[in-house]
């Protein structure tokens, strides 16, 4: 329930954004998924005075697994951030790799003492910019330490992927792509646009730079060809958002705003 919530407003969000694009408003005019359960259809149908629309959503992930490995290093680690809340001399990022969140079999309480003690041994005299590896025969991952600066105190928690970031993250958005496209296809008949919503929650490893490559080398293999492609971001409060494609205009083209920016912000949408 509450993904499907979340994707409610990440949709009223974007229907907001093109209403200013198109100075029209636009109302939902069905949702075909919802009413069609048996066949593979877009999720809503937009209605404006002389424009219509067909619309799909997707959350597209950074790298397989990634919102799973969210999740485990949340469980893993946030603990041991709140723990330490204002405990440390210096404001230091704590980082896991993705592979061994997933192998990883051990007491998530045990772990959260363990690796308080390993960062409290080792932080004093740390030097901005230094980083340790962090080791215990009772864990079986290390974890990398580093001092970012002493301004603060504060802990932040990454997680390390491996391979190369590009080609796993344009992987992922291909396999959007190829999952949503068809269906954009089929509903996006008679002079209805075809619109293609691409959600990303990781303020780690993406952006909208790197999103944009991502599909810019998507779009150049020719095979799928949404209308319009709006990417939004909601890492972070408020969401933000930009027209990656639009009509013939891509990239810059297609992004820049009634008042010469490039991002749209939730509430605040003009």
């Amino acid at each position: 329930m509450i993904g499907a919530v979340v994707e409610a407003e990440i949709l009223q969000f974007v229907r907001e954004i093109m209403g200013v694009r198109t100075g029209e408003p636009l109302s939902i005019g069905s949702r075909p998924e919802m009413d069609n359960r048996n066949e593979k259809a877009v999720e809503e149908l937009w209605e404006g005075q002389s424009l219509r629309y067909a619309v799909e959503h997707t959350r597209v992930e950074s790298f397989a697994g990634q919102i799973a490995n969210i999740a485990r290093v949340t469980r893993l680690l946030t603990p041991v951030r709140e723990s330490l809340a204002h405990r440390l001399p210096g404001y230091f990022e704590l980082a896991v790799r993705e592979a061994d969140t997933t192998a990883a079999r051990v007491s998530f309480a045990f772990a959260h003492e363990e690796i308080e003690r390993l960062i409290l041994d080792a932080c004093p005299g740390m030097r901005a910019g230094e980083t340790v590896t962090l080791r215990s025969d009772r864990l079986t991952f290390d974890l990398r330490l580093r001092l970012r600066h002493a301004d603060h105190s504060g802990l932040v928690l990454q997680s390390d992927i491996e391979g190369d970031a590009e080609t796993l993250r344009a992987d992922r958005f291909r396999r959007a792509f190829d999952e949503k496209w068809p269906k954009l296809a089929a509903w996006s008949r008679d002079g209805r646009l075809s619109v293609l919503v691409l959600e990303c929650d990781d303020f780690q490893h993406a952006n909208f730079q790197n999103g944009f490559t991502a599909v810019e080398r998507v779009l150049a293999e020719g095979v799928h060809r949404p209308d319009i492609i709006v990417y939004v971001e909601t890492d972070a409060a408020p969401w933000s958002a930009w027209a990656f494609k639009d009509g013939d205009r891509l990239g810059n083209a297609a992004m820049r705003t009634h008042h010469g920016g490039y991002r749209y912000e939730r509430g605040r949408v003009r």
